[in-house]
């Protein structure tokens, strides 16, 4: 009978090992090293030598498969996490509804929102800790300083609070609702044309935007705690964003920016992403809002639905649009984009003119508004 001991002592050592190997791999179902992965999901289209080298980690919403996926700057997987099978369960689709990530340097670790279900931080072993267990939790989260957890509720309703701020125990320490303030919606909305605003509303055969009856009201889609205390929170349905004191009350408004996205503090002032109307069409563009209240518009009507803007060294911003993931400078110059390579495009693209096929993502999970937010990571070799 064939036996592994008529093999010479080394050998069978050799072999052991190797067969250990495989069965410690082959049961690591969480996590994958860059080293066993071949996997592609974007291409480069734009590549200038001085651009922000460290990878990006996101909740897939591309391919189909549960996990946070980790892409380096040639777009190709470095590293993933499978989401155990309880985390998302038969809601397929709860992730396309405003999945958040943040990267915690500190420990290299990842803070992740999966929207309706709760925050969660996992470590590269895939060790996984709840941090928030909240139905209305969605679109954006932070880890303050001080260790507590600020996040929004996105899809809440009429009178509900909109922004929490939570301890290490878990306990409420901080709130804020748009009611409290700002009870008529439609007094911020006078300036968008009637036509648009039916639109938005679902009266012209399209999926509401602006819904009724208190659903959804405000869609509170962003929190940032300052550094001397206050907080910027980001209205959607307002189309602005407010500074509000620790006591809740509004201290700075700015307004008439449509569909408001991921708007930040920054050296000269604010960014945040608009879709406003020239000449009769709803475009889309990054706003910046000068410290003495002057608007300049970048890469309008190049990229849609831009969902996520991250502030990186030297006056750069890491922007994610439905398709894209890009690095621009404070004056718009692109340094690096990568587009899914589910759908292709034209290497110069303006939505701004009629719209070519490949311009709307028609494959991925949540199609065609596929990528919602992205995070820099950490360099890969």
């Amino acid at each position: 009978m064939f036996s592994f001991f008529l093999f010479p002592h080394s050998f069978y050592n050799t072999y052991m090992k190797k067969l250990l190997l495989i069965l410690v791999l082959s049961a690591i179902t969480n996590t994958l090293p860059s080293s066993f992965s071949a996997e592609k999901l974007f291409d480069v289209v734009t590549k200038e030598p001085s651009f922000d080298k460290r990878a990006v980690a996101f909740v897939d919403t591309v391919t189909g498969k549960n996990r946070i996926v980790e892409v380096n700057m040639s777009g190709k997987v470095v590293w993933e996490w499978k989401f155990p099978s309880h985390l998302i369960g038969k809601r397929k689709r709860s992730i396309c509804k405003g999945a958040d990530i943040k990267y915690l340097k500190s420990n290299d670790e990842i803070l992740f929102i999966i929207p309706g279900v709760g925050a969660y931080i996992v470590n590269r072993k895939g060790d996984l800790k709840k941090v928030i267990k909240d139905k209305k939790i969605s679109h954006d989260i932070d880890l303050l300083p001080n260790g507590n957890f600020i996040y929004v509720r996105g899809w809440a309703d009429k009178g509900e609070d909109e922004v929490g701020e939570i301890n290490q125990s878990g306990e409420i320490v901080w709130k804020w609702s748009h009611a409290d303030y700002f009870p008529n919606r439609d007094e911020f909305l006078s300036k968008i044309p009637k036509k648009i605003k039916m639109r938005w509303k679902g009266k012209m055969g399209r999926r509401k935007t602006l819904k009724s009856d208190g659903i959804d009201w405000a869609h509170v889609n962003g929190v940032d705690r300052l550094k001397n205390g206050d907080t910027l929170i980001s209205l959607r349905n307002f189309m602005m964003f407010v500074i509000v004191g620790s006591d809740g009350k509004p201290k700075q408004k700015f307004q008439d920016i449509w569909l408001v996205h991921e708007p930040h503090k920054t050296a000269f002032g604010y960014i945040a992403a608009d879709r406003f109307v020239e000449g009769g069409r709803l475009l889309h563009s990054i706003v910046k809002i000068s410290n003495n209240g002057e608007r300049t518009n970048l890469l309008t009507g190049q990229f849609m639905t831009v969902r996520g803007i991250e502030m990186l060294p030297n006056k750069r911003f890491n922007i994610t649009s439905i398709g894209n993931v890009l690095e621009i400078d404070s004056n718009g110059k692109i340094l690096h984009r990568m587009h899914l390579n589910i759908q292709s495009e034209d290497a110069k693209r303006n939505l701004s003119k009629r719209r070519r096929p490949g311009m709307v993502m028609s494959e991925g999970r949540c199609a065609h508004k596929n990528l919602y937010k992205v995070a820099k990571t950490k360099v890969y070799k």
